[in-house]
């Protein structure tokens, strides 16, 4: 929450003018924050001169743009990421772990009532694993023993998203595992309901957690049916502590990668339309 240090304020009105949410006032010289409308967005405590706001009463520092990295150090990091499916069976220390969750807090975000469930217990991942693949055998067989399913299918427009999973599944179902691997962490993304973009927001709250893991040495892989098959599962949502006034919004896997690529992807780019004429 944000805190106001009365003392510290200059009325200098940086952060009234900054705030989006309009949620902040200058009342006779000083700053004073309207709770029902402040979403926590931190920006008036990053924009004050004075360090007159503060998170929780922890008091902010100034950037050390030294420690900024180049544009060909970030563009390294992007060119490095990869989807990890192929870990050791190390256990990550729960302090890195919570660091590489924490950094899902300075995400742009529409939803600022995020939480984050850290599962590690060999156990519970292995029950989430084995409810997981249960739910892709019923898919299986309903979609791929079903004529008229795939017809309908088809018919939608989903033929070849089906085509390209029915090897994933399968191989899944030969394995009798929804991993390729068994990661040792899962980090799930749980917020309140009925926020708007809150899913949006989820992932790009896991997207720092991925960068960070990635130079913390830890792989990643997006947990893309989780918040579909997890969510909806009312043993596996007492197991994992969510609230029925909460849902799961995405969610990672992770572990001490067992394979290292070692080449750049040059050339991949995104196609590019300019302002349309005519």
């Amino acid at each position: 929450m944000i805190t106001i240090h009365v003392d510290r304020c200059s009325a200098c009105g940086l952060c009234v003018k900054n705030c989006h949410e309009y949620s902040l006032a200058l009342v006779e010289g000083t700053v004073q924050v309207d709770r029902t409308l402040c979403d926590d967005c931190a920006q008036c405590i990053a924009i004050c001169p004075q360090h007159a706001l503060s998170w929780d009463g922890v008091p902010p520092t100034a950037f050390d743009r030294s420690l900024l990295p180049s544009s060909d150090q970030l563009l390294e990091l992007f060119k490095e990421r990869h989807s990890i499916r192929v870990f050791k069976k190390v256990p990550i220390k729960r302090a890195l772990l919570e660091e590489i969750a924490n950094t899902g807090a300075y995400a742009p975000t529409h939803n600022h009532l995020f939480k984050v469930i850290i599962v590690d217990d060999p156990s519970l991942i292995s029950q989430l694993s084995d409810f997981v693949l249960s739910i892709n055998r019923r898919i299986y067989h309903l979609v791929y023993s079903n004529r008229l399913v795939a017809g309908l299918a088809n018919l939608l427009g989903y033929r070849d998203e089906f085509r390209k999973a029915q090897p994933k599944i399968e191989k899944a179902l030969s394995r009798g595992s929804a991993f390729s691997s068994t990661p040792t962490a899962l980090m799930i993304v749980v917020g309140k309901k009925n926020i708007s973009l809150a899913e949006a927001s989820a992932q790009y709250a896991l997207a720092n957690m991925m960068y960070y893991a990635q130079i913390r040495g830890v792989g990643t892989c997006l947990w893309g049916n989780a918040p579909i098959f997890l969510d909806k599962d009312r043993v596996v949502r007492r197991q994992l502590g969510i609230a029925p006034s909460e849902r799961i919004y995405g969610a990672l896997y992770m572990g001490l990668p067992a394979i290292k690529f070692a080449n750049k992807v040059n050339g991949k780019t995104l196609p590019i339309q300019w302002n349309a004429t005519g």
